[in-house]
């Protein structure tokens, strides 16, 4: 079922759709919210945040447009909102400080995903992880992400050649 039928079902007052958007959606909004953040934690924190716009404004979506492109802009925002916030703040870096915490691996996300962390910019790490880890197609990336088709697949082929002169580098 499409995320649009999904939606309106959920406007219509069956609240079990939500888990259904819920499933369909939840890694391309992580990947958002960490291409951004690039934190693991303040990227779930906006899954919730960003979960309880999609719920509180189920109404105001437009049917007809791209529900997974809605869903992923609140994200974005969101995001954008919790990084504005922390420029004020300051902070101990976990991973560099990790002796500190009592951890000697506090990355759970993995070498590769560590990698691309470090050495691909926003854009470049929320398209190849949209690509590899969700599986959509650059179409569907460009949509998500208001940008066109070619600018995604260019962004990515970049992302891959980076990646690859990095683990040469390791």
């Amino acid at each position: 079922m499409a995320l649009d039928k999904l939606i309106k079902k959920f406007i219509n007052g069956d609240a079990s759709a939500f888990d259904d958007i819920y499933c369909r959606t939840r890694k391309c909004v992580y990947y958002v919210a960490f291409s951004i953040l690039r934190d693991g934690a303040l990227a779930e924190d906006v899954m919730q945040t960003t979960y309880l716009r999609v719920l509180k404004n189920a109404r105001s979506y437009t049917p007809g447009t791209n529900a997974l492109a809605w869903i992923a802009r609140i994200a974005k925002n969101e995001a954008l909102n919790v990084k504005k916030l922390r420029t004020r703040e300051t902070y101990v870096d976990e991973q560099q400080d990790a002796h500190l915490f009592g951890a000697s691996n506090p990355d759970g996300y993995g070498e590769l995903t560590d990698l691309a962390a470090r050495v691909l910019d926003e854009d470049e790490f929320s398209i190849l992880m949209l690509v590899t880890v969700c599986g959509y197609k650059r179409r569907e990336i460009g949509q998500m992400l208001g940008m066109p088709t070619p600018t995604v697949t260019w962004k990515y082929n970049n992302a891959l050649s980076k990646m690859r002169n990095a683990l040469k580098g390791n």
